[in-house]
């Protein structure tokens, strides 16, 4: 697993020198912003065949969120709402894989659901015509905060995968911010700080799937 993550970080780290050197109509732009998550898409379907159920919603939420980076980084009106979407498919995903094996737990849901609807509340004026999509959104990410805060086995895989899902709350919720509260917001310091919010989420996400993988595979070979 040190090998890809080492990738990981080196390609994530080039994404954000790209972010304050060129722009988004840079050819080099797109490229640089999706290999960071094609590198951990790579490691899990290598061993796709014999990964666990978690491991493979979490390895097909990742082509997801490749999805949503690859609209989002279209330097053109109109790809904000598939890009929106394909992060909401994901964030489902993941939440899927963090239920698994796990109870209800509804009480857990209520931090989740008062910050969902505070920032909701608030982002409301400034929506417009995405107001729907962006109440989806937070929905989507609020229930997978939830679900991965429900998982039954409080295991290093456990940690790892709620403070990626908390990681992930904080990334999406400096895009909503940038975009609608404060757009005078300097664009490179916002994108520095919603990529790096981003790719460490993904990171945490990719590390508590391996981490877990690895732990079943232990037990299967004993």
């Amino acid at each position: 697993m040190a090998k890809e993550i080492v990738l990981f970080v080196l390609f994530s780290i080039v994404h954000l020198l790209a972010i304050v050197t060129i722009t988004k109509e840079d050819v080099f732009y797109l490229p640089s912003k999706i290999i960071p998550i094609l590198i951990l898409i790579v490691a899990l379907f290598r061993s796709f065949p014999t990964l666990e159920k978690r491991g493979k919603l979490v390895a097909v939420g990742l082509v997801f969120s490749l999805f949503g980076d690859s609209f989002l980084a279209i330097p053109k009106e109109g790809y904000f709402v598939p890009g929106l979407g394909s992060f909401l498919i994901a964030q489902l995903i993941y939440s899927y894989a963090f239920t698994i094996d796990s109870k209800i737990k509804p009480v857990l849901a209520i931090p989740f659901l008062l910050f969902g609807c505070s920032f909701f509340m608030v982002l409301v004026p400034k929506l417009g015509a995405l107001t729907i999509p962006v109440g989806f959104y937070i929905s989507a990410i609020c229930l997978m905060g939830w679900r991965a805060a429900a998982r039954n086995s409080i295991t290093k895989p456990f940690y790892l995968g709620l403070l990626g899902a908390l990681v992930f709350i904080l990334s999406d919720s400096i895009i909503a911010y940038s975009m609608f509260l404060n757009r005078e917001m300097d664009r490179s310091v916002a994108s520095l700080g919603i990529m790096i919010t981003y790719y460490l989420a993904q990171l945490l996400i990719y590390a508590a799937t391996k981490t877990e993988e690895l732990d079943v595979q232990s037990v299967k070979n004993t």
